[in-house]
C-alpha cells in the first residue's frame, strides 16, 4: 500500500514537471491549453454548436430554470439557517465556558470534498461522482446561456492527472451588463452623493476629473445624425450606411434580471435533478435487491479458529445448527458445549456459506463477553490518571465480566465517589489484534453533574463480543434494521401534514440536514460511506440483482455517491456568497426588489454589491471558526476567564 502511494506521489510530480515544460515551450498555448501549476484547463471553442441543439427546446428549459430559482432560494434559507444554528450554538458554548474537542471532523484535510483526501470520501467513487457533479453543473449554465441568447465563448475540461471537471466561458458582459462597470466603481460617488459644501479640495477635483469623462463619453456615444430624425431604413441611412444610427457595431444585448437567474439556477438546479434521479435508484430498485445474511461478523480470530478456516470478515450464521443474531443466542447455542468438544459453524465469506468444524479449546472457560470498548478519554480525569487509553476494551471490572455494555453501567451505579474498582483491560494494535491484557486500578471521582454519583470519565461503545471457546471475536451490526432504515429514510421528505406544517418543515429540514451528514455520522452511529468490503459480507443481492453478484455493490456505491456530492455540490452553491452562484442570484434579486420600490437602480447595485460582500465575509468568517474554534477555544476562554 505504501509503494502504491509513494507511486502516485511519483506519477503526479513527473506529470506536473512534463505541463511545466510544456508551458515553458508554449506547447499548451498553442492548442488552447492554460495551466496553473498542475491543473490544466484545455479550452475548445468545439462542440459549441451542440449547445445550441440541447437548448432548442426553450420552453422546457426555461420552465426547469424558473424551479431551479424557487429551489435554490429554498437551499439558500436552509444552508444559511446551519450557518448561524452553527453560530449560536458555538457563541453558547462560550457562556458556558465549553469547547469542543478536536475530532476528525475538523481535521483540515476533511474540510473539503476532495476525494482521497477527504478521509470520508473514496477515491475511485468519490472522483467519479464529483466529476459529474461539476461536468452537469457547468454545462447546464451554458445551456440555459444559449436558452437566453447569451454568447459562450468556449468550454473545456480541467484536469490534474485526470478529469477532475468542466468549465464555460460566458459572456460576462452579457450575463451581468452594466452592473460589471458599476462594480468595477463602487467606491466613486454618484452625482447624488457627492456634497460640494463637505468635500475636500481633492474630491472636488476627482468629481470634476470623473464628470469631464463621462461628459466625453456621453458625446463620443451620440449618433452624427439624430436618430430620431432619421429612419434606418431611409435613403440617407443607405447613403451614410453605418453614420446613421449605427455609427458603431451594436453591442451584444445583456440579459435581463430573470434571465440571469435562470443561468445562475440551471447549475444547481442540474445538481438537484441528478441527485434526485440517482436518490431514487439507490433507495429504491438498488437497495431493495439486497437482503441482510446475518448481523455478527468476525472481527478478530486466534489460531485455533484461523486453523479451522475461520477468518476476519466472515459472518456467523449458526452455531451447531442453531441460527445466532445476537449475544443471547451465541449463549443459548454454546450452554451445553464443554471445552475441548466438536462445534460445527456456518458462516459466510462473500456471499457464500459454508460450513466449519472446530474443537474447542480444552483449556479455555465456556465464558463469553463483549466489554466496553473506549472512544476517547476525558483529560484529568480518573481514567486519565489511571492510564486508560482510547481504543482499549474493558472487558472486566473486578471480578464480574462485562457481558455486554450496559453491565458497566449497572455497575458504575453501585459505585460512590472514592470507590477503587480494578479493570481488566486488552489493547490492540493497529490491526485490531491483542497485543497486551493488564489489570487497571482506578479510583473514582465526583461526577460534575450529580457529585453524589461515581465518575470514571470515558466515553464507550460496547465491545466486541469475545466467544472463548472458539477463539472469536465478533461485532453485532442490525444488518436487516440498517436496511430498512435507510430504505425508508428519503420517504419522510414527502411525509407533509398541512394541518401540522410546523412540524413537517421541521420534519423535511432534519431528513435534508441526515442526507447531508450521511457520510459523516448518522443517528445508527457512525457515517455510512457506502458498501466497503467489510459492509458487503453482510449483504447478498436478491431478486433482480442476483446474477450481478459483488456488481450491485458497485451499482449502489456509484448511485450513493453521485447522489450525495451532487447534492451537496447544489446545496452548498445555494450559499448567498460571492462567488457562489447563490451570492449572484442574491445580489440579482437584492437589485430586483429594490428597483421595484422605486430606488435608483445604480445606487440599488451598488447596496447589493455592498450587502453580498458583508454576506459572504459573515459565511467565510463562520465556516473558518467552526473549524478552528476546537483549536482556539480553550485558549479564547482562558483569556476571558470563561472556564
Amino acid at each position: 500500500m505504501q509503494t502504491t502511494t509513494q507511486l502516485l506521489i511519483l506519477a503526479f510530480f513527473v506529470y506536473w514537471a512534463i505541463i511545466y515544460w510544456l508551458k515553458k515551450r508554449g506547447t499548451l498555448a498553442k492548442y488552447n491549453i492554460s495551466a496553473t501549476g498542475p491543473i490544466l484547463m484545455i479550452e475548445t471553442t468545439k462542440g459549441l454548436h451542440l449547445l445550441d441543439k440541447i437548448a432548442a427546446p426553450r420552453w422546457f428549459w426555461r420552465l426547469f430554470a424558473n424551479i431551479g430559482i424557487i429551489l435554490m432560494f429554498a437551499g439558500m434559507i436552509f444552508m444559511f439557517s446551519l450557518v448561524v444554528f452553527s453560530d449560536l450554538a458555538l457563541f453558547q458554548q462560550a457562556l458556558d465556558g465549553v469547547s469542543m474537542e478536536p475530532n476528525e471532523y475538523t481535521e483540515i484535510q476533511n474540510i473539503f470534498l476532495i476525494p482521497g483526501v477527504n478521509q470520508f470520501i473514496p477515491l475511485v467513487w468519490g472522483a467519479i461522482a464529483l466529476i459529474v457533479a461539476v461536468f452537469i453543473h457547468e454545462m447546464m449554465h451554458s445551456v440555459l446561456a444559449r436558452v437566453e441568447d447569451i454568447k459562450v465563448h468556449s468550454v473545456g475540461l480541467i484536469v490534474a492527472l485526470f478529469p477532475i471537471g468542466g468549465f464555460a466561458k460566458i459572456d460576462e458582459k452579457q450575463l451581468y451588463g452594466d452592473e460589471l462597470d458599476v462594480f468595477d466603481e463602487t467606491d466613486i460617488e454618484s452625482e447624488s452623493e457627492f456634497d460640494d459644501l463637505t468635500a475636500t479640495i481633492e474630491e472636488i477635483r476627482e468629481h470634476e476629473k470623473l464628470e469631464k469623462k463621462r461628459l466625453e463619453e456621453e458625446q463620443n456615444a451620440e449618433e452624427v445624425f439624430p436618430v430620431s430624425s432619421v429612419s434606418p431604413n431611409s435613403a440617407v441611412s443607405e447613403t451614410f450606411g453605418d453614420k446613421v444610427g449605427n455609427n458603431k457595431k451594436e453591442e451584444p444585448k445583456a440579459a435581463t434580471k430573470t434571465q440571469r437567474s435562470r443561468i445562475l439556477a440551471a447549475g444547481v438546479m442540474s445538481n438537484f435533478v441528478v441527485a434526485l434521479i440517482a436518490g431514487i435508484l439507490f433507495f429504491g430498485p438498488v437497495l431493495g435487491a439486497m437482503a441482510p445474511i446475518g448481523t455478527l461478523q468476525i472481527t478478530d480470530a486466534d489460531n485455533l479458529a484461523v486453523s479451522s478456516g475461520l477468518t476476519k470478515e466472515m459472518v456467523v450464521v449458526s452455531i451447531n445448527g442453531q441460527n445466532v443474531t445476537d449475544i443471547e443466542t451465541v449463549n443459548q447455542a454454546l450452554a451445553n458445549v464443554t471445552p475441548g468438544d466438536a462445534v460445527t459453524v456456518r458462516a459466510s465469506y462473500d456471499r457464500v456459506i459454508e460450513e466449519y468444524e472446530i474443537v474447542t479449546n480444552a483449556s479455555a472457560e465456556n465464558i463469553n463477553y463483549a466489554g466496553i470498548l473506549i472512544q476517547s478519554v476525558n483529560a484529568d480525569s480518573p481514567a486519565d490518571s489511571a492510564g486508560l487509553k482510547a481504543n482499549s476494551l474493558i472487558f472486566k471490572v473486578d471480578d464480574e465480566y462485562l457481558v455486554s455494555a450496559a453491565d458497566f453501567s449497572t455497575i458504575m451505579e453501585t459505585k460512590a465517589p472514592g470507590d477503587t474498582i480494578l479493570l481488566s483491560v486488552q489493547n490492540y494494535d493497529e490491526n485490531g489484534a491483542v497485543v497486551e491484557t493488564q489489570e487497571i486500578s482506578v479510583t473514582l471521582a465526583s461526577n460534575p453533574n450529580d457529585e453524589s454519583k461515581a465518575y470514571i470519565g470515558i466515553y464507550y461503545t460496547p465491545g466486541p463480543f469475545q466467544i472463548s471457546l472458539l477463539g472469536i471475536s465478533v461485532g453485532e451490526f442490525n444488518a436487516g434494521g440498517y436496511l430498512e432504515y435507510m430504505k425508508t429514510l428519503p420517504s419522510l421528505l414527502y411525509s407533509f401534514d398541512f394541518s401540522e406544517p410546523k412540524e413537517s418543515v421541521m420534519t423535511i429540514f432534519s431528513v435534508l440536514l441526515i442526507l447531508m451528514m450521511m457520510p459523516f455520522m448518522s443517528i445508527l452511529g457512525d457515517g455510512f460511506g457506502g458498501f466497503s468490503d467489510a459492509m458487503m459480507q453482510f449483504f447478498e443481492p436478491v431478486g433482480w440483482a442476483e446474477p450481478l453478484g459483488i456488481g450491485i455493490f458497485w451499482i449502489a456505491n456509484l448511485l450513493y455517491w453521485v447522489a450525495w456530492l451532487n447534492f451537496y455540490v447544489g446545496l452548498f452553491n445555494c450559499l448567498p456568497a460571492i462567488p457562489l452562484d447563490g451570492g449572484h442570484l442574491f445580489r440579482t434579486y437584492f437589485v430586483k426588489i429594490a428597483e421595484k420600490l422605486k430606488m435608483n437602480p445604480e445606487r440599488a447595485t451598488r447596496m447589493s454589491f455592498r450587502a453580498s460582500t458583508y454576506l459572504s465575509g459573515f459565511i467565510f468568517l463562520s465556516f473558518l471558526l467552526m473549524f478552528i474554534w476546537p483549536y482556539i477555544g480553550p485558549y479564547v476562554l482562558r483569556l476571558f476567564n470563561l472556564n
